[in-house]
């Protein structure tokens, strides 16, 4: 009769955990990629931040909206379009920060789109900044 016990007992754990863990699966997939939170909250407020709102430096706004894809100036979607300043200019006749804004806002396939909604026109310029001089 214990012995019984014992393993319904552990039979009702083992339902119990799987349904948890599907569960928490469940919510997980079901939560929307930040950059679409994000989008959704400025889209609710029809304000886009103010351009120094953030007041974040080139390197920290690199690192929160970019960096996932492109770490170290790599880019791990397409490996051969880096952030290299000097593979930009020969592979695109990317120069200047506000060339890198003009990709950000219309990016080309496996990129997502950051429009001033998402990051102001000054924190991207600031970004684009950052990328050329950090990745020569």
């Amino acid at each position: 009769m214990q012995r019984r016990l014992v393993v319904t007992v552990a039979v009702l754990a083992l339902i119990a955990g799987g349904v948890t863990g599907c569960k928490k699966k469940s919510e997980e997939q079901a939560q929307p990629p930040q950059s679409v939170v994000s989008t959704a909250k400025s889209a609710t407020t029809n304000a886009p931040p103010s351009p120094s709102a953030t007041g974040l430096t080139g390197e920290q706004l690199f690192k929160q909206h970019c960096a996932v894809c492109h770490p170290n100036g790599g880019n791990t979607i397409t490996p051969s379009k880096t952030l290299s300043a000097k593979a930009m200019a020969d592979r695109s006749k990317i120069t200047k920060p506000e060339d890198i804004v003009k990709i950000m806002r219309h990016p080309g396939p496996g990129m997502n789109k950051f429009d001033e909604g998402m990051i102001s026109n000054d924190d991207a310029k600031k970004i684009g900044e950052y990328v050329l001089a950090t990745f020569p």
